[in-house]
């Protein structure tokens, strides 16, 4: 069934809340079944390409829910609204696991953070005072991950949205589709 333009807000908000809801319990996955790869730069970045892909395979399902055509702003608006449904959605999720239900999840991870980043630091031959300061600051702004403050939840999502509205236009430069001009010309020749 395709939706017409109208209905943008409502598939956008849909396809970010499937979008936060499996960011979500990838987390929570990782975190129980291997927790180590937390320290890990490479997960991070595996990490990262991996929702990238989602992200890209449910902004041309959006744009396929709405006809297969929309202009710039319309791709931007349904894109933002997608990823800053799954933004809210992620945090909210994030902070009740973590704080209310692992309450020291940082505790358990923090030791393969400081690890994995001094190896890190380390093969990039990075002098070991030096290293021993940037492992403390980056075990430092992981923790405002995993056990914020409020302040540190209000600049966390407005970081995360601030991402989120950057990617969209991005997205929306690259998957926008205008209606062709012309409608394609048939043959009917008996």
């Amino acid at each position: 069934m395709e939706l017409s333009l109208e209905n943008l807000n409502k598939a956008a908000a849909n396809n970010g809340l499937i979008i936060g809801i499996l960011s979500a319990v990838f987390g929570i996955i990782i975190f129980y079944v291997a927790p180590a790869l937390f320290g890990s730069m490479w997960f991070g970045i595996a990490n990262m390409i991996f929702f990238l892909v989602v992200y890209i395979f449910f902004t041309i399902d959006l744009r396929k829910k709405v006809g297969g055509y929309w202009n710039f702003r319309q791709a931007l608006k349904g894109i933002f609204l997608m990823a800053f449904v799954a933004v809210i959605v992620g945090a909210v999720v994030n902070y009740v696991f973590y704080k209310f239900v692992e309450p020291d999840a940082f505790s358990k991870i923090s030791g393969y953070i400081e690890e994995g980043m001094t190896k890190t630091f380390e093969n990039m031959g990075m002098d070991a005072d030096a290293a021993d300061a940037e492992v403390a600051k980056a075990v430092e702004r992981m923790q405002a991950q995993f056990d914020p403050t409020p302040l540190q939840m209000v600049q966390n999502l407005a970081i995360g949205i601030g991402v989120a509205f950057v990617m969209s236009l991005i997205f929306a430069a690259i998957f926008k589709k205008e209606p062709p001009i012309f409608a394609p010309v048939e043959d009917d020749i008996d």
